[in-house]
């Protein structure tokens, strides 16, 4: 597949997913930001997305390749994403533009017959994300992404799940503490709750398509609950607390921080036969636990009433890591593009999960619970 990048902040996890597929060829980025399109190291030097600096270091990537211009790569250079449907060799667009710009141009890239890898969320409104949904080729030619679907250790999770081991779920929840969004973002977007959707949409929507997944089920319930006052930069909640039922009845919890200083994310499934626990970190050390492992995730799994020593573990390293995750979950949707296979998550799932953050919105503003709508 002919392939091509908007936006080079996480896009650039999307370059190193494309150079290393090896059915794929990067053709072209676009980018507003001069220092991205005048260098494929763009906005590195400063500090934005630092740790995809990793995935460049692929056998498969000329190791000058971050020395380089796109244009002595072979890559075209457009200012904007737009372009890039306008070129008609071009084939597959992954979309990693402020959140604000996502339904025009989904809508734009697949009236022009594209395929297309949107980053979440893949709008702001419930009316864009439902009108979405309903475009010619949605079904079958955008993908959105939720790379923790791919990350391994979560896929352990979920085959543990779908083969019946912790029984019928009745419960999952999931507590993210991390360090603030990155401040050096494209004219501050990520900042501005009108462009970004703020915690609750920006990023939880992750969360929820993730509790929604590993359960097979669906939200039908939302309450949540935060704090907006410790980061005075950024116009929205600094942490929520969101919890509800799924319409099988069972239960779901979410913690998402901002406030953090280091990084981790805890995922517990209770079955009615087993439970099982799993925590990931975006390095080999952590503060969280004194250095005391320097493995990047590890999986649990026990019978209720049983011990510890009882329990079945599971172990990985950096290849756990959400900079892997997301070049993994490019290679998962070009593969299931290339083969006309469902993507590992598809059109539905990000106007579900963008329906639930706009409702965990609406009850942090109301303070009720808020009923998700079929």
């Amino acid at each position: 597949m002919k392939c091509a990048v908007a936006g080079l902040g996480v896009g650039m996890a999307h370059v190193a997913g494309y150079l290393t597929h090896r059915r794929c060829e990067l053709v072209a980025v676009a980018d507003p930001w001069q220092p991205r399109r005048g260098a494929t190291a763009g906005t590195f030097a400063q500090g934005s997305m630092l740790d995809m600096r990793r995935l460049f270091e692929d056998r498969a990537i000329p190791q000058d390749f971050l020395d380089s211009t796109w244009q002595a790569a072979g890559i075209r250079v457009y200012e904007s994403a737009q372009d890039l449907a306008a070129d008609a060799e071009i084939e597959l667009v992954s979309l990693c533009t402020p959140d604000d710009t996502h339904a025009t141009l989904i809508h734009n890239l697949l009236a022009a017959g594209k395929y297309v890898l949107a980053e979440k969320p893949v709008s702001l409104t419930a009316a864009d994300a439902r009108a979405i949904a309903d475009l010619p080729g949605a079904q079958e030619r955008l993908a959105v992404g939720y790379e923790f679907r791919v990350n391994p250790a979560v896929q352990a999770l979920k085959q543990r799940i779908d083969d019946g081991e912790l029984g019928t779920v009745r419960a999952v929840s999931l507590h993210h503490y991390r360090t603030p969004f990155r401040r050096d973002k494209w004219q501050a977007w990520i900042q501005d709750p009108a462009r970004s959707g703020g915690l609750v949409v920006e990023e939880t929507c992750h969360w929820f398509d993730l509790v929604a997944w590993l359960a097979g089920d669906r939200i039908a319930t939302v309450h949540c609950v935060g704090v907006d006052d410790i980061h005075a930069d950024f116009a929205y909640e600094d942490l929520a607390y969101v919890q509800g039922r799924y319409r099988r009845g069972g239960a779901w919890q979410i913690a998402h921080s901002l406030s953090g200083f280091d990084f981790s994310l805890v995922i517990q499934v209770h079955g009615s036969r087993a439970g099982a626990w799993l925590a990931l970190k975006d390095a080999p050390y952590s503060a969280l636990d004194a250095g005391a492992s320097d493995h990047c995730a590890v999986l649990s799994v026990g019978l209720h009433n049983q011990g510890p020593t009882d329990a079945q573990v599971k172990t990985w390293g950096v290849e756990a890591t959400e900079p892997y995750s997301i070049r993994d979950s490019v290679h998962a949707v070009v593969d299931s593009f290339l083969h006309n296979n469902a993507p590992p998550a598809g059109v539905a799932a990000g106007r579900d999960s963008l329906l639930a953050a706009l409702g965990a919105r609406e009850s942090l503003v109301s303070g009720h619970q808020i009923t998700i709508e079929e």
